[in-house]
């Protein structure tokens, strides 16, 4: 029987104990299973006291191992199925010691068979996304911050998960018009910027490198809008396609100081905006922490439009798992 992420959690807990104490969580995948980890990254990263996260991409965590692993850190690493350097980043975390917890699509994959621990996730065409990949990164965080320092905030989480699946159901619904109106407008332009901040920047990372990039064959450039004005603001013009994923939570101030700019300089340019999809339901105490798994699925929607309309499936492939790679 599969244990909880509660029930994992607190076996590592107990281990660590006896260790000394955790001491670091690395976050270990690559392309949209690294995006889709990013929700715990952060919420650690923001909120963790007496440990800290990191994030690395499978195959370099392999080759430039990081000197800090060993039986003090915990390594949760991430594959669908399993891919080839992932499934040797389990390998390496579980060789210096590390607690190893694999998040993979069922108790099968090649990942399951090596992660000291498995978290599967909903997956495919009817996923749950309550219970996606991100959502459970968010689970692990959650449960870290819970049973190692008590986190005040813990009840507001828990409670968010049942406004998930709400949220993206109806956020589809009400961005189909505008997002097939801009997939007709932009679906023979050949570059995309999308900008993000906090929370969302793994989104942006998602949108570019899985969605354009893979799935359309587009070139796509993904900016933080914190950096945006030190030095790619130049590249700004009221032709060139932007996307701007508009975070509900501290970073906002970023997003909005961008929007206003875009507002004066460009025009080709669409905003998805957390906070207009929550309306308020996920507590503002912890909203932040939830924009990725809400705008990756949405934001992967308007791409699948652009799809649809150019009659490029999201499932094609020039490269990917057909060429030696």
């Amino acid at each position: 029987m599969n244990k909880t992420v509660k029930e994992i959690i607190s076996e590592i807990k107990e281990t660590m104990d006896a260790r000394g104490g955790l001491k670091h969580v690395y976050f270990v995948a690559c392309g949209g299973s690294k995006a889709a980890i990013f929700p715990g990254l952060y919420l650690l990263q923001s909120e963790a006291k007496t440990f800290s996260a990191t994030t690395y991409t499978s195959n370099e965590f392999v080759h430039a191992t990081p000197a800090e692993l060993d039986e003090r850190c915990v390594a949760v690493i991430c594959s669908l199925k399993a891919t080839a350097e992932t499934v040797e980043a389990v390998k390496t975390a579980n060789a210096a010691g590390a607690i190893t917890i694999a998040m993979t699509g069922n108790m099968q994959t090649g990942m399951a068979k090596v992660g000291q621990y498995v978290v599967t996730y909903s997956n495919g065409d009817d996923q749950i996304y309550s219970d996606s990949n991100g959502s459970n990164s968010l689970r692990i965080g959650f449960e870290f911050l819970h049973q190692f320092e008590n986190w005040d905030k813990y009840e507001k989480a828990m409670d968010a998960y049942k406004y998930i699946d709400e949220i993206i159901a109806e956020g589809k619904a009400n961005c189909l018009p505008i997002a097939t109106a801009w997939a007709e407008k932009v679906k023979d332009e050949p570059i995309f910027y999308v900008l993000a901040s906090g929370p969302n920047w793994g989104v942006a990372y998602s949108m570019c490198s899985c969605h354009f990039m893979e799935m359309q064959w587009k070139h796509a450039i993904c900016l933080h809008t914190g950096e945006y004005f030190h030095g790619p603001f130049e590249t700004t013009d009221k032709n060139l396609p932007m996307v701007l994923l508009m975070s509900e939570g501290r970073t906002r101030a970023l997003d909005e100081r961008c929007l206003k700019f875009l507002n004066t300089y460009a025009e080709n340019f669409i905003i998805i905006d957390f906070k207009e999809l929550n309306k308020g339901r996920i507590d503002a105490e912890v909203a932040e922490f939830f924009n990725p798994v809400v705008l990756i699925p949405i934001e992967r929607y308007y791409v699948a439009q652009m799809a649809e309309v150019r009659g490029h499936s999201m499932d094609d492939r020039r490269y990917m798992w057909k060429v030696e790679y």
